[in-house]
């Protein structure tokens, strides 16, 4: 088995131990060793223990890719943006002539449509 995996499960703490007063180590741990626990209640993950330092960083990053993503997308709709900018625009009563409709048949068409 890799140490790793070793590792990992040493970091698995079931809720009963902390009812069996293990939590003051695990603390102890956390705290100084800023280690993470991985807390399990019918075997299944229920929460995380980690310091206040660790919690407080993974904010501040998770932040920060928050603000990457979203100037990202800004660039990438910026481009699209620009990449548009050379086509020409056209009238939309130009578009439909074009398309082979009249302003009196779109007019007419849309009397007949509900929205709810």
């Amino acid at each position: 088995m890799s140490t790793a995996l070793l590792d990992f499960t040493d970091k698995l703490v079931s809720v009963s131990d902390f009812s069996q007063g293990k939590a003051g180590k695990i603390f102890s741990d956390v705290a100084d060793n800023n280690a993470e626990y991985i807390v399990l209640k019918n075997n299944q993950p229920a929460a995380i223990v980690v310091s206040p330092k660790e919690y407080k960083e993974t904010q501040v990053k998770a932040t920060k890719f928050e603000q990457l993503l979203e100037l990202i997308e800004n660039i990438r709709l910026l481009k699209i943006a620009e990449s548009r900018q050379a086509d020409k625009a056209v009238p939309f009563e130009e578009f439909i002539k074009e398309e082979g409709f009249s302003m009196e048949e779109l007019e007419k068409a849309a009397e007949s449509v509900e929205f709810e």
